[in-house]
């Protein structure tokens, strides 16, 4: 959603994705856009209705499948790296206490449905997020601006 209404719908950053970290008992979601100050002004509130959409509405079936496709493409395709299996396996003993099979990740992505995508974003987009910003910023608007956006 970001990759396409951003930048290849409205052309306002170079390069913009998501990511994100768990923990056990915590987590980081994060938003990387890279643009110029002058569609700073524009880009921010793009960002926080794509949020407000994922919160609000519901993920069509089309997009759904296309998400799990390719998350498990992604984690099917990182095993052919003895390190990231290396690197996954020690993240889930650390955060679990077990190490986790291939097969339980991928049935656990093929259980998720629209509903438990929207509820996680209600949980997720509810805290006041950090911003971190670098260039001019004249035009950026206030972290408690966009804590109010995400949260209409």
């Amino acid at each position: 959603r970001l990759f396409q209404e951003i930048r290849e719908k409205r052309g306002l950053v170079y390069t913009v994705y998501s990511s994100h970290t768990s923990y056990h008992d915590d987590g980081q979601m994060e938003i990387y856009a890279g643009t110029g100050p002058d569609k700073l002004a524009e880009l921010v509130p793009v960002v926080c209705e794509e949020i407000a959409k994922i919160v609000q509405d519901t993920v069509s079936d089309d997009e759904l499948n296309r998400a799990k496709a390719q998350v498990k493409t992604s984690m099917l395709m990182s095993r052919e790296s003895m390190l990231n299996r290396a690197n996954r396996q020690a993240k889930y003993l650390i955060n679990f206490g077990k190490a986790v099979d291939m097969n339980e990740l991928v049935s656990a992505v093929e259980a998720t449905d629209a509903q438990a995508i929207r509820t996680m974003a209600q949980r997720i987009f509810v805290s006041k997020p950090t911003l971190a910003a670098l260039g001019p910023l004249s035009q950026l608007e206030s972290l408690d601006s966009i804590h109010q956006r995400l949260r209409a």
